[in-house]
């Protein structure tokens, strides 16, 4: 009986890497990048809590470097470890936490432990904290680091040698030896030390390009999540690895299972394919054995997104958009709905701002800081601000994905190409019509009772029905569980969801 105990234990603690410690019917991780502590700790207050988002993915808090002109890769330039950075000081941050956890939305802190900053303009480089380094040198007087600790300076030719991907400089950082216990140490510290302010877990920047007895070596010393902060005794932090590989050249051999006992594993693998259906004509009946079926990662250790910034920002590729993003909001509604009406893997929604150039940094005000984000009469923020977070058909998704959790795809039906619906058991329906000129209309089988139903996204928000009386598109469902289907292509949102109740 003892051995089955300890066996008992040893497997959950081999596991709870992977729990997101969301709180009870809170779903969805939304990345708030590049905004200030002060309006993150407004939006769990105001908007996140109280729609039961689960969690905010924060831009690396540590401090990094600056520049005349800044661009967004800074923010994944480490200077130090000290906790200012340009979206604010260690208490913004620590009063950021606290509020969160309080609004029941869990915080995750991305975090480069890969590399260093590398040099910016003349021989010394400053940070957001006021430290001065000497990237050339490999000197990080406040880490502290020195050219020790880093491994020699080499180039990737061969993204499919483990040992140049894991032991060479991505690009021209400064790349740090994890295996040195002196290392670990510091970023041991460092870790834990954001565990005290109550952070809920990490997402690792760069994964790919550190071995996994590393980063299992780092993640085995972390301390439990702080009790103050309410998370029950014992619980370890949460654990996602970024896998994605954005150089030049052929994509690295690298097997995502390497590191798949880690933590959940976010990969860009869905982000290109979700593109290739609503950019360019793959029919979406591709997705229809979404898992592992297709390849992907088991969906129980998959961090799943429509875009992040980085591929937002990665040129497109033969005069044609490589993701789904604002240049095209109605593929954009689309692929949120999606990826928010399917049970693949744990969802994050990027919350981003409008760039001119591919490197622009965040919108600053006249003093050279970030800019406030400021919301409109109908709530949604004012530009330069996108914040996708907010809008309605992420809203009402986000309330669907909530309802259908722990049910299962059923009774996929397609056309063929971009017409596509679904059941998620007998909780809720969805239907989709992506095509270009094509109207949807057909009786389709909803897997729900006899009835009347409201549709979520024609719906205005927060009021489906009023009175008892569904202020959307009602959809009638036979006792045969049946029920004609009519999408016109030329709408802005071209979906329909319905749930159950609620």
């Amino acid at each position: 009986m003892k051995g089955f105990l300890l066996l008992v234990l040893l497997v959950a603690e081999a596991s709870s890497q992977f729990n997101p410690h969301f709180k009870a019917k809170h779903h969805t991780i939304v990345q708030l990048f590049e905004w200030r502590y002060e309006d993150i700790e407004h939006e769990c207050r105001t908007f996140l809590g109280p729609n039961r988002f689960g969690g905010v993915q924060l831009s690396p808090v540590n401090e990094v470097r600056t520049s005349k002109s800044p661009t967004w890769t800074d923010r994944y330039e480490p200077v130090s470890y000290k906790l200012t950075s340009r979206s604010g000081n260690e208490t913004a941050l620590r009063t950021m936490i606290a509020a969160c956890n309080e609004a029941g939305v869990r915080v995750y802190v991305e975090v480069v432990l890969n590399h260093m900053a590398r040099a910016s303009e003349g021989p010394s480089t400053h940070g957001t904290a006021g430290s001065i380094v000497n990237p050339a040198a490999r000197d990080y007087p406040d880490a502290p680091y020195v050219a020790s600790d880093f491994n020699d300076p080499c180039r990737i030719t061969n993204v499919n040698d483990p040992h140049e991907l894991r032991n060479c400089w991505k690009e021209d950082r400064p790349d740090l030896n994890q295996g040195l216990v002196r290392v670990r140490q510091r970023i041991v510290d460092f870790l834990n030390r954001l565990l005290t302010l109550g952070v809920a877990g990490f997402i690792v920047d760069s994964a790919l390009y550190m071995w996994p007895h590393d980063l299992r070596a780092i993640y085995s010393r972390l301390q439990n999540l702080t009790t103050t902060a309410g998370f029950p005794p014992g619980a370890r932090p949460f654990i996602c690895q970024d896998l994605s590989y954005h150089q030049p050249g052929a994509v690295p051999d690298i097997s995502w299972s390497d590191y798949a006992d880690l933590g959940v594993i976010a990969q860009d693998r869905f982000a290109i394919d979700i593109g290739d259906v609503l950019l360019r004509r793959k029919p979406f009946h591709y997705f229809v054995h979404l898992g592992t079926r297709l390849g992907y990662v088991p969906r129980e250790k998959a961090l799943v997104y429509v875009n992040n910034p980085l591929l937002l920002r990665e040129p497109d590729a033969d005069g044609d958009l490589l993701v789904v993003s604002m240049r095209n909001q109605r593929a954009y509604r689309i692929a949120l709905a999606f990826l928010l009406a399917h049970r693949y893997g744990m969802a994050r929604v990027a919350s981003s701002y409008e760039f001119s150039n591919l490197s622009e940094g965040p919108p600053l005000d006249a003093q050279g800081q970030i800019m406030q984000v400021r919301l409109d009469e109908t709530g949604q923020c004012r530009r330069p601000w996108i914040c996708e977070h907010r809008w309605p058909t992420v809203q009402k998704m986000v309330h669907f994905r909530r309802a259908a959790h722990g049910t299962a795809v059923a009774n996929w039906v397609d056309n063929g190409q971009n017409q596509i619906a679904f059941c998620r058991d007998r909780v809720g329906f969805v239907a989709f019509n992506a095509e270009i000129s094509l109207t949807l209309k057909a009786n389709l089988h909803t897997c729900l009772k006899a009835g009347s139903y409201c549709d979520l996204i024609s719906a205005p928000p927060d009021r489906v029905s009023e009175n008892g009386v569904c202020t959307g598109t009602t959809v009638l469902v036979d006792a045969k569980g049946r029920s004609d289907i009519f999408i016109n292509t030329q709408l802005e949102q071209p979906f329909i969801a319905v749930l159950a109740s609620g």
